[in-house]
């Protein structure tokens, strides 16, 4: 059950990333336990959504859960954290059966992200581009999955032993 709770979590968490996100806010921290999600507002003027295959019919957050929502490329960054969220709550409880667990998302810029994975007992951090993206993000929790069941990751650990870094990969 306790996949279902992560997934419904981060199902939340990237409503309200998406919803916040028009209005100038973007996540710097989510963490699974305790359940927590903090957001700081951010400069200049709000950056509208910019979709993969144009705006789904509707709006609001029941538009989004039936309709693919995908950010373009050119995205701005709290929509690729939105979508970032919402394909690791489709996929958190497949991680855990595989003993990869997502414990979290930090944000220090907009520019990327880590999220914070346990693979078996080893804490890693996964950095992602958010902003400025010139592919989409296509499937990243699945990506993660199967980069850290195969032991992939390691083709991309920095020198600390901890980053895995796919800027320019993912």
């Amino acid at each position: 059950m306790t996949g279902d709770a992560d997934s419904a979590f981060l199902t939340h968490a990237s409503e309200v990333a998406f919803d916040l996100g028009e209005d100038r806010f973007r996540l710097t921290a989510l963490r699974i336990r305790p359940r927590s999600v903090a957001f700081t507002e951010t400069e200049g003027p709000a950056q509208p959504p910019v979709y993969r295959e144009g705006a789904p019919p509707g709006t609001g957050r029941e538009a989004r859960r039936t309709y693919d929502w995908q950010p373009a490329a050119g995205a701005p960054a709290w929509m690729n954290m939105a979508w970032l969220l919402d394909d690791l709550a489709a996929w958190v409880g497949q991680m855990a059966e595989d003993h990869v667990t997502v414990t979290g998302v930090e944000a220090p810029t907009p520019g990327w992200c880590d999220v914070l994975i346990r693979d078996g007992d080893t804490p890693y951090r996964a950095r992602i581009t958010l902003a400025e993206r010139i592919e989409i993000l296509d499937f990243p929790a699945m990506y993660l999955r199967d980069l850290f069941t195969e032991g992939r990751h390691r083709d991309h650990l920095s020198e600390d032993g901890s980053l895995v870094d796919l800027r320019g990969v993912l």
